[in-house]
């Protein structure tokens, strides 16, 4: 053996991309994100890192985005009332159930009520922190973004609270998000990939992309994503596993 091949650098680690698709006012992405973070945390015994990206779907078409209420000034809850409207009363509270055991068992806390509002301005803060911070940026902005639906009652449309969301992860300071929220950065690529997301069969979320070949649609357990996972880890042919993660909720 040479001095040359002695001293070779070793193989760069492989990189699994994973593109989530959800919107912030899915309960089910909200799950499915921790389920998702979980299961790669239990992959950290593998030679492999893992980018995941969070790009922009909205649930709510403009004729069906719902005025947010106020009682002397302060905004309250409006989901209950929008999901029995959607749904009907029986059915809501039926689907709101699943959801509580769905969230329970992935340790997550659930308020029983939280504001609907559209959620496009964080969308493009989400894509923003991205192209700025990467993952682990976005990552930050999710945890607060999920959080302010699901558990603290926020308006996630509200120029206020996303502008001190950028600020906390380190993204922009307060001025500077709220002339970002208040101009058109970024418009343009939420626009896009929504529509390409509906455009490659995409409607409804959470939906994820492996490696730009296979797709999970709907919520999954950590058991569930640690096992496809691991399995595209493992795998020296990534052909084994496309019979693995063609897996709908």
């Amino acid at each position: 053996m040479s001095d040359s091949d002695s001293t070779l650098s070793p193989e760069p680690q492989r990189t699994i991309k994973i593109i989530f698709i959800s919107d912030y006012l899915c309960a089910f992405c909200y799950i499915g994100n921790k389920s998702l973070k979980d299961a790669i945390a239990g992959c950290h015994d593998l030679d492999v890192r893992f980018d995941v990206e969070f790009r922009p779907f909205t649930l709510l078409c403009q004729s069906s985005v719902p005025e947010v209420p106020k009682v002397k000034g302060e905004k309250v809850p409006n989901r209950r009332n929008y999901l029995a409207r959607k749904f009907g009363k029986e059915q809501a509270e039926s689907k709101w159930k699943m959801i509580e055991e769905l969230a329970q068992k992935a340790g997550l806390p659930l308020a029983e009520d939280g504001i609907v509002a559209r959620s496009t301005l964080a969308h493009r803060l989400s894509v923003k922190a991205y192209k700025v911070g990467g993952q682990a940026m976005q990552g930050r902005l999710n945890d607060i973004l999920f959080n302010a639906v699901f558990t603290d009652c926020q308006d996630v449309s509200d120029v206020e609270f996303l502008a001190d969301a950028a600020e906390k992860v380190g993204l922009m300071n307060k001025t500077e998000a709220t002339t970002f929220l208040q101009d058109t950065d970024c418009k343009n690529c939420v626009n896009q990939m929504i529509e390409a997301a509906r455009a490659s069969g995409v409607n409804g979320v959470p939906s994820i992309i492996i490696d730009g070949k296979w797709a999970l649609n709907g919520v999954q357990s950590t058991e569930c994503y640690l096992q496809i996972l691991r399995k595209i880890a493992q795998s020296s042919s990534m052909t084994e596993c496309a019979s693995v993660v063609s897996v709908e909720s």
